[in-house]
Protein backbone atom coordinates (compact mmCIF):
# COMPACT_ATOMS: atom_id res chain seq x y z
CA UNK A 1 0.00 0.00 0.00
CA UNK A 2 1.18 3.02 -1.24
CA UNK A 3 2.75 5.74 1.71
CA UNK A 4 -0.39 8.51 1.72
CA UNK A 5 2.20 10.91 3.33
CA UNK A 6 4.45 10.48 0.29
CA UNK A 7 4.49 13.77 -1.84
CA UNK A 8 7.56 12.87 -3.89
CA UNK A 9 7.61 14.88 -7.25
CA UNK A 10 3.85 16.47 -6.34
CA UNK A 11 3.91 20.07 -6.99
CA UNK A 12 1.88 21.67 -4.25
CA UNK A 13 1.52 25.59 -3.32
CA UNK A 14 0.52 26.85 0.04
CA UNK A 15 -0.79 30.78 -0.73
CA UNK A 16 0.60 33.08 1.92
CA UNK A 17 3.60 30.42 3.09
CA UNK A 18 6.06 33.14 4.00
CA UNK A 19 5.09 32.65 8.11
CA UNK A 20 2.39 31.32 10.47
CA UNK A 21 0.43 28.11 9.69
CA UNK A 22 0.99 28.44 5.50
CA UNK A 23 5.22 28.07 6.51
CA UNK A 24 4.73 25.14 8.39
CA UNK A 25 2.72 23.83 5.72
CA UNK A 26 4.79 24.13 2.92
CA UNK A 27 7.47 22.77 5.11
CA UNK A 28 5.91 20.26 6.04
CA UNK A 29 4.98 19.07 2.16
CA UNK A 30 8.92 19.72 1.49
CA UNK A 31 9.59 17.26 3.98
CA UNK A 32 7.17 14.62 2.35
CA UNK A 33 9.39 15.11 -1.02
CA UNK A 34 6.95 17.99 -2.66
CA UNK A 35 8.10 20.45 -4.65
CA UNK A 36 6.97 23.36 -3.48
CA UNK A 37 5.60 26.59 -4.41
CA UNK A 38 6.14 29.41 -1.97
CA UNK A 39 3.98 32.34 -2.19
CA UNK A 40 3.74 35.24 -0.69
CA UNK A 41 2.64 39.19 -0.80
CA UNK A 42 4.96 42.41 -1.11
CA UNK A 43 4.63 44.27 1.64
CA UNK A 44 6.79 47.56 1.93
CA UNK A 45 8.49 46.46 4.64
CA UNK A 46 9.86 43.75 2.64
CA UNK A 47 9.57 41.32 5.21
CA UNK A 48 7.23 38.78 3.50
CA UNK A 49 9.88 38.38 0.54
CA UNK A 50 12.48 37.97 3.35
CA UNK A 51 10.35 35.37 5.21
CA UNK A 52 9.48 33.88 1.92
CA UNK A 53 13.59 33.20 1.26
CA UNK A 54 13.92 32.11 4.68
CA UNK A 55 11.33 29.48 3.95
CA UNK A 56 12.42 28.77 0.74
CA UNK A 57 15.94 28.33 2.08
CA UNK A 58 14.93 25.14 3.73
CA UNK A 59 13.23 23.01 0.42
CA UNK A 60 14.82 21.61 -2.07
CA UNK A 61 14.13 23.95 -5.55
CA UNK A 62 11.23 25.46 -4.45
CA UNK A 63 9.47 28.36 -6.55
CA UNK A 64 8.96 31.45 -4.48
CA UNK A 65 6.28 33.44 -6.38
CA UNK A 66 5.04 37.19 -5.59
CA UNK A 67 1.19 37.30 -5.84
CA UNK A 68 -1.14 39.35 -4.13
CA UNK A 69 -4.53 36.88 -3.53
CA UNK A 70 -7.23 39.52 -4.09
CA UNK A 71 -5.59 40.82 -7.45
CA UNK A 72 -6.95 38.21 -10.33
CA UNK A 73 -4.16 39.30 -12.70
CA UNK A 74 -1.12 38.52 -10.12
CA UNK A 75 -3.39 35.05 -9.27
CA UNK A 76 -3.32 34.20 -12.93
CA UNK A 77 0.14 35.29 -13.74
CA UNK A 78 1.09 33.18 -10.35
CA UNK A 79 -0.83 30.05 -12.07
CA UNK A 80 1.25 30.70 -15.56
CA UNK A 81 4.69 30.38 -14.01
CA UNK A 82 3.65 27.36 -11.84
CA UNK A 83 2.33 25.80 -15.86
CA UNK A 84 5.76 26.60 -16.95
CA UNK A 85 7.93 25.82 -14.59
CA UNK A 86 6.43 23.18 -12.95
CA UNK A 87 4.00 21.76 -15.61
CA UNK A 88 0.91 21.64 -13.64
CA UNK A 89 -0.03 21.79 -9.86
CA UNK A 90 -1.05 18.63 -7.59
CA UNK A 91 -1.81 20.32 -4.71
CA UNK A 92 -3.24 23.67 -3.82
CA UNK A 93 -3.59 24.93 0.05
CA UNK A 94 -5.56 27.90 0.69
CA UNK A 95 -3.83 29.41 2.94
CA UNK A 96 -3.81 33.19 2.97
CA UNK A 97 -5.57 35.36 5.34
CA UNK A 98 -5.67 38.59 7.55
CA UNK A 99 -7.46 39.07 10.77
CA UNK A 100 -8.87 42.59 11.94
CA UNK A 101 -10.90 41.96 15.28
CA UNK A 102 -13.12 44.68 16.34
CA UNK A 103 -17.00 44.48 17.83
CA UNK A 104 -19.33 45.19 15.41
CA UNK A 105 -20.27 48.34 17.15
CA UNK A 106 -16.45 49.64 16.34
CA UNK A 107 -15.76 47.70 13.09
CA UNK A 108 -15.74 50.29 10.10
CA UNK A 109 -16.41 48.83 6.64
CA UNK A 110 -13.47 48.91 4.94
CA UNK A 111 -12.26 46.21 8.53
CA UNK A 112 -15.01 44.32 7.13
CA UNK A 113 -14.29 44.42 3.89
CA UNK A 114 -11.16 43.67 4.09
CA UNK A 115 -11.05 40.92 6.03
CA UNK A 116 -13.62 38.87 3.40
CA UNK A 117 -11.60 40.48 0.39
CA UNK A 118 -8.56 38.32 1.38
CA UNK A 119 -9.64 35.62 3.18
CA UNK A 120 -12.67 34.76 0.86
CA UNK A 121 -11.87 36.70 -2.43
CA UNK A 122 -8.35 35.87 -2.30
CA UNK A 123 -9.06 31.70 -1.79
CA UNK A 124 -12.13 32.54 -4.38
CA UNK A 125 -9.69 34.06 -7.13
CA UNK A 126 -6.58 31.24 -6.58
CA UNK A 127 -9.21 28.15 -7.04
CA UNK A 128 -10.59 29.69 -9.93
CA UNK A 129 -7.60 30.34 -11.55
CA UNK A 130 -5.86 26.71 -10.10
CA UNK A 131 -8.45 25.41 -12.27
CA UNK A 132 -6.03 25.78 -15.23
CA UNK A 133 -2.97 23.67 -14.14
CA UNK A 134 -4.50 21.70 -11.71
CA UNK A 135 -4.15 18.07 -12.74
CA UNK A 136 -7.05 15.45 -12.99
CA UNK A 137 -7.09 13.70 -9.30
CA UNK A 138 -5.36 17.06 -7.45
CA UNK A 139 -6.38 18.29 -4.27
CA UNK A 140 -7.48 21.38 -2.84
CA UNK A 141 -7.56 22.19 0.26
CA UNK A 142 -9.28 25.61 2.26
CA UNK A 143 -8.43 26.86 5.50
CA UNK A 144 -11.18 27.60 7.62
CA UNK A 145 -11.51 28.11 11.22
CA UNK A 146 -13.98 26.65 14.42
CA UNK A 147 -14.51 31.12 13.88
CA UNK A 148 -16.34 30.37 10.96
CA UNK A 149 -18.51 27.71 12.72
CA UNK A 150 -18.93 29.42 16.22
CA UNK A 151 -18.79 33.19 15.48
CA UNK A 152 -16.63 34.61 18.10
CA UNK A 153 -16.71 37.67 19.91
CA UNK A 154 -15.15 40.56 17.75
CA UNK A 155 -14.99 38.60 14.89
CA UNK A 156 -18.10 39.54 12.82
CA UNK A 157 -15.55 40.12 9.64
CA UNK A 158 -13.36 36.92 10.21
CA UNK A 159 -16.14 34.58 11.27
CA UNK A 160 -18.02 35.48 8.20
CA UNK A 161 -15.35 34.78 6.24
CA UNK A 162 -14.48 31.50 7.56
CA UNK A 163 -17.96 30.53 7.37
CA UNK A 164 -18.35 31.17 3.24
CA UNK A 165 -14.84 29.34 2.95
CA UNK A 166 -16.86 26.69 4.12
CA UNK A 167 -19.91 27.38 1.89
CA UNK A 168 -17.16 28.05 -0.96
CA UNK A 169 -15.61 24.75 -0.33
CA UNK A 170 -18.89 22.69 -0.91
CA UNK A 171 -20.03 24.13 -4.15
CA UNK A 172 -16.20 23.77 -5.40
CA UNK A 173 -15.91 19.97 -4.46
CA UNK A 174 -19.12 19.79 -6.53
CA UNK A 175 -17.94 21.05 -9.52
CA UNK A 176 -14.34 19.63 -9.55
CA UNK A 177 -15.07 16.24 -9.12
CA UNK A 178 -15.82 15.88 -12.92
CA UNK A 179 -11.78 16.15 -13.33
CA UNK A 180 -11.22 14.00 -9.98
CA UNK A 181 -10.28 16.76 -7.85
CA UNK A 182 -10.98 16.57 -4.43
CA UNK A 183 -12.05 19.77 -2.03
CA UNK A 184 -11.96 19.87 1.68
CA UNK A 185 -11.47 22.72 4.30
CA UNK A 186 -9.64 22.58 7.27
CA UNK A 187 -10.40 24.30 10.72
CA UNK A 188 -7.24 24.46 12.54
CA UNK A 189 -7.40 24.28 16.80
CA UNK A 190 -4.71 26.32 18.29
CA UNK A 191 -2.98 23.60 20.97
CA UNK A 192 -2.26 27.04 22.68
CA UNK A 193 -4.51 27.29 25.86
CA UNK A 194 -5.96 30.49 27.14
Amino acid sequence: MPDPLDFSGKVVLVTGSSRGIGAETIKAFGERGAKCVVNYRRRSGGENKADAKNVAQTLDDPLVIECDVTNPAQVESMMMEIGDKRSALDVLVNNSGIIRDRTIKKMTLEEFESVLRVNLTGTFNVTQKAVTVLRNGGRVINLSSVSGQMGLFGQANYSSSKAAIIALTKVSARELARNQIIVNAVAPVSSMSG
